[in-house]
């Protein structure tokens, strides 16, 4: 019987962890939306805080960004963790990333159309295909839909395809770039919520500052260092310029929304920090 863990995909196991991810994230974000409206909790939650649709279904859309989340950071630190007791990391290989990037590059196409579903509720009230409305949507969201189509179109056959079997513990340790995504998500959750003020709030920002800045601004140049300390200089400069080119591409988004989150950090504790001496 196929383990994901330990063996690896051929064209039948990757097809049917495709599917299964195709499945997996639209159902995921379903689920929680009838949670929210039809259990006695989801109800209570709607009526106690005024939940629009458009509310429910950003809310749906952050949580299921956050399971995503979970199950990359929990693929990437199961292979840290044995990466950190051998010797030689640099060769080792570990299929379950092989097996969780064929089930989670299903992600990126279902949260292009997620997002869009929400931002149409969010300005229309209901999903519309008007020229307008996708002109708008990919005005507004320029940067984060070029990320979520060049990592299944260019990131995702670059791993598979071209790094020969090598630097799988390298790929486990990038995983970890979606630590800082639940709190991102818990923030806009918040928001909704009307816990814009709270304490609650504050702190999760302080959180998500400095989770972003560790996991998805510090650990593209400490996957470098790594590299070099346990290959050489020469093997770093020996890489194909594309994998520099994609690392770059990775890397330049974050930089800018790290940017927007200190300004928004700073603006949230001057606001906070204005109230408190008035009081």
């Amino acid at each position: 019987m196929f383990n994901p863990v330990t063996d690896p995909p051929d064209y039948g196991t990757g097809s049917v962890l495709f599917i299964c991810g195709l499945f997996f994230f639209p159902v995921t974000f379903y689920l929680i939306q009838k949670f929210l409206r039809l259990s006695a909790t989801g109800e209570w939650l709607v009526k106690q805080y005024n939940l629009s649709p458009f509310k429910i279904y950003d809310i749906s859309n952050k949580l299921t960004s956050s399971v995503f989340a979970f199950l990359a950071c929990s693929c990437g630190l199961f292979v840290l963790s044995r990466c950190l007791t051998i010797e030689n990391p640099s060769s080792s290989r570990y299929y379950i990333l092989d097996n969780y990037l064929i089930f989670g590059v299903s992600y990126f196409f279902y949260d292009c159309v997620a997002m869009f579903i929400v931002f149409s509720h969010e300005h229309n009230n209901q999903v519309t295909f008007s020229k307008d409305i996708l002109k708008r949507f990919f005005n507004e969201k320029t940067l984060i839909i070029l990320h979520h189509l060049l990592v299944p179109l260019i990131g995702f056959p670059a791993l598979m395809m071209s790094r020969g079997g090598y630097g799988d513990c390298l790929l486990g340790t990038a995983f970890l770039v979606e630590a800082s995504t639940p709190f991102v998500s818990l923030r806009v959750i918040l928001c909704h919520l009307g816990l814009k003020k709270s304490k609650l709030y504050i702190v999760n920002g302080v959180v998500m500052l400095v989770s972003f800045f560790i996991f998805r601004v510090c650990i593209f140049p400490a996957l470098y260092v790594w590299y070099i300390r346990t290959e050489s200089l020469t093997a770093l400069l020996n890489l194909p310029i594309w994998a520099h080119c994609a690392v770059m591409g990775l890397w330049a988004p974050q930089l800018v929304w790290f940017n927007k989150m200190i300004k928004g950090t700073i603006k949230l504790l001057s606001a906070n920090s204005s109230k408190n001496h008035q009081e």
